[in-house]
């Protein structure tokens, strides 16, 4: 975060791990992982980035964003499901689509 934006630690509230996804392409194992964090209100929120342009998207405008397939079906999933919970989801990719399933304590 302060690498890319500038943010540190105490910027931020409720940073949590949201989502695991795996990806074969190429012949090679992707692993993500997708954190969600608020910003605290005295934070500016016109962030600068040194890698590339920092916008702020509603969920209804990030669909139809380029972006990794994984990614696509996060944001999918979130605006759908993962929004209603505090859970962690592991996601699969297919061919066209991954595959979300609550990642529980056993």
């Amino acid at each position: 975060m302060k690498e890319e934006l500038g943010l540190l630690p105490n910027d931020i509230d409720r940073m949590m791990l949201r989502y695991i996804t795996l990806r074969k392409t190429n012949e090679e194992i992707r692993q993500n992982y997708y954190f969600f964090a608020e910003l605290k209100e005295n934070i500016d929120d016109n962030l600068c980035s040194n890698e590339g342009v920092s916008k702020w998207f509603s969920i209804k405008e990030i669909d139809v964003l380029e972006m990794p397939l994984t990614a696509k079906f996060v944001i999918q999933h979130y605006s759908k499901t993962g929004h209603l919970t505090n859970n962690i989801y592991v996601g699969v990719a297919t061919n066209d689509n991954v595959l979300f399933c609550d990642l529980l304590d056993t």
